[in-house]
């Protein structure tokens, strides 16, 4: 085997694997990428057994043939070469090894068989539609920061893809905050739900960061298969049943507060500055035209900060997560946000004109 290819076009595909590849692995061959030379492209894929990344490379082919490379030795490699490069990898059959050349450098490095690297299933993915780029982002991107991390609850440890009414919809929660994203056009589809993997959320979330065109999604209970241009991922699912989330939105939270985003932003990161650093509790104390914001330190310090708002009720005081809540406002970024409290414990809705179809909740926390 025996391929060239540009520097600059082979480090950005190579970096697209680097959160693929586990750092130490008990078994070696899922240390490595596997290189597949055919005609004029590589087909280059990383594994880690629950999720399979695969992009294709147009390059020179000398040679066809594959190999397995150890990723991290090789993109560092492949990191430093001059950006204007032109990197020529050759295998030597005899021996096994591998060997990098470009400009005056030649390294030699070690490689594992490529019939030892394993292959992700992609049969039977029953359902199959297409995206736009844009609003399968929209629809991970305003959910994906409230996803759980608690190991003993896996079903919230990704989003929820699904149906609701009628309309493509994604969820993710912690138990602590909520988010629900819908595509406004109808669905023609009928599938039951999926909650695909955090990992797979993130990697899917950073290449549609440079993608401005359809996506393919196939799927089934079980495994998901995306197409992004070159990039094509497959990805087992989180085999549980995502909790009923519909019931604990409440339909009668008739204390609404209208602010500015940006504002009320900045607010919150100034007052719960000297808040206590695990909590981070910030208090609204809400009446007509103003909302005092203010937070307490463990040394008695106190942070207090005034902001005009709108607002529909007789007036409520309400602790929150201050990182909560500026997530949420991170998302929005700007134009008005309206909370909708509930004189009750029940969760507090925050909606905006800025980001359309999308709801966020919040559980308020204890005085």
């Amino acid at each position: 085997m025996e391929f060239s290819v540009s520097q600059n076009r082979l480090f950005e595909c190579l970096n697209h694997f680097q959160s693929i590849v586990e750092r130490r692995n008990t078994i070696p061959i899922l240390s490595n990428i596997k290189i597949v030379a055919d005609e004029n492209f590589l087909n280059i894929t990383a594994t880690d057994l629950a999720i399979e990344l695969t992009e294709t490379l147009k390059a020179k082919i000398n040679q066809g043939g594959g190999v397995t490379l150890p990723s991290q030795l090789f993109f560092d490699i492949i990191r430093k070469a001059p950006v204007s490069a032109e990197i020529t990898i050759k295998k030597d059959i005899k021996n096994e090894q591998v060997y990098v050349f470009f400009g005056e450098s030649k390294f030699s490095i070690p490689s594992l068989p490529i019939g030892d690297f394993p292959e992700m299933d992609e049969s039977n993915l029953n359902v199959r539609f297409e995206l736009e780029s844009k609003d399968l982002q929209q629809l991970i991107d305003n959910c994906k920061f409230c996803m759980g991390l608690d190991e003993s609850r896996q079903y919230l440890n990704g989003i929820y893809f699904h149906l609701s009414a009628e309309k493509i919809a994604t969820v993710s929660t912690d138990g602590h905050r909520l988010s629900k994203c819908t595509l406004n056009e109808k669905s023609d589809k009928t599938f039951d739900g999926i909650i695909i993997p955090k990992k797979t959320v993130l990697e899917i979330s950073k290449i549609l960061e440079n993608y401005d065109q359809k996506v393919l999604f196939n799927f089934s209970k079980t495994r998901l298969k995306v197409v992004i241009g070159s990039v094509k991922f497959v990805s087992k699912l989180v085999n549980a049943t995502f909790p009923d989330y519909e019931s604990v939105i409440p339909k009668e939270n008739d204390q609404i507060m209208t602010v500015d985003c940006k504002s009320f932003s900045e607010t919150i990161d100034r007052v719960s500055t000297i808040s206590n650093e695990k909590f981070k509790t910030v208090k609204f104390d809400i009446s007509k035209g103003a909302c005092v914001v203010s937070s307490f330190g463990s040394d008695k310090s106190i942070g207090t900060e005034s902001v005009a708002v709108e607002f529909i009720g007789s007036g409520i005081s309400i602790n929150f997560n201050a990182r909560y809540i500026l997530d949420v406002l991170n998302i929005i970024k700007k134009g008005k946000v309206r909370f909708h409290f509930s004189k009750n414990t029940a969760p507090t809705v925050l909606e905006s004109q800025s980001i359309k179809n999308t709801l966020f909740l919040i559980m308020q926390m204890r005085a």
